[in-house]
């Protein structure tokens, strides 16, 4: 039986990558995609529909829910949120976005910290840890583990943050960060106009150039902390003026 890794080793490159393009992802390389088509019909291959929708655990409006997000790169997620904490200060007012890579920032936050956010998965460790959160308005969406809605951008819009730490579904290095959906996609921009300091949360799956319809520019990051930059993205990001933070690939 052929297998995704077989698909991945005559297009050469990544079972993730060649995930993505049965998944219908539009953010992977043209030229790779239809690499990934070439090698799926020459293998002959056919994917197991149901073991597909069980894995994704992701629809065409929500994207994959919060649950599936966490796991995806974990490691390399755990390197970013520590380092993103060192960023917070006693005096901060801290927006923390539903992200999964912002979510695991939580542990490593000092206690007393103030915090503003609209993630369930957020909500509960960080009262465990004595943080001082308060959760915005909205309509609660299982899949995402966070409120979302006109509500939700209206009380950000109305906290002055020092700080907003979030993530993307995706760093087009043209376009700027984009999301799956446009209602988080809003909410994420009513919350980064008013920050002082806006900091990006990705690991390097993220970052695509595909001319996707971005919620907001790169140019309105100040800080960027990933894992590595993947060596074609690499000039275009640095052209941005970002401070670019790289924490490292595992040693594993």
């Amino acid at each position: 039986m052929v297998k995704v890794k077989d698909v991945a080793k005559a297009a050469g490159t990544s079972p993730a990558t060649v995930s993505r393009v049965l998944n219908g992802v539009s953010t992977v390389n043209p030229e790779i995609a239809n690499r990934v088509r070439q090698a799926i019909q020459d293998l002959n291959y056919h994917p197991n529909e149901a073991g597909r929708n069980l894995r994704r655990k992701t629809d065409n409006q929500l994207g994959p829910d919060f649950e599936l997000r966490s796991r995806h790169n974990w490691e390399a997620k755990q390197r970013i949120a520590v380092k993103a904490a060192e960023f917070i200060k006693p005096s901060d007012v801290v927006v923390l976005d539903s992200g999964s890579t912002v979510a695991g920032m939580v542990p490593f936050i000092d206690e007393g910290t103030l915090l503003y956010t609209n993630s369930l998965a957020i909500l509960q460790p960080a009262a465990r840890r004595n943080l001082h959160v308060h959760l915005a308005p909205g309509l609660y969406i299982p899949e995402m583990a966070a409120v979302f809605g006109e509500e939700t951008e209206a009380y950000f819009r109305n906290r002055k943050a020092t700080k907003y730490f979030l993530s993307s579904a995706r760093v087009d290095v043209r376009t700027g960060l984009w999301n799956v959906n446009h209602v988080t996609s809003a909410v994420k921009r009513a919350a980064i106009e008013c920050a002082n300091q806006v900091i990006l949360m990705v690991d390097h799956d993220k970052f695509c150039d595909s001319g996707l319809a971005g919620y907001a520019s790169l140019s309105q990051v100040n800080v960027l902390i990933t894992d590595y930059v993947p060596t074609e993205f690499r000039e275009q990001v640095i052209a941005a003026g970002i401070e670019l933070i790289e924490v490292g690939q595992s040693s594993s």
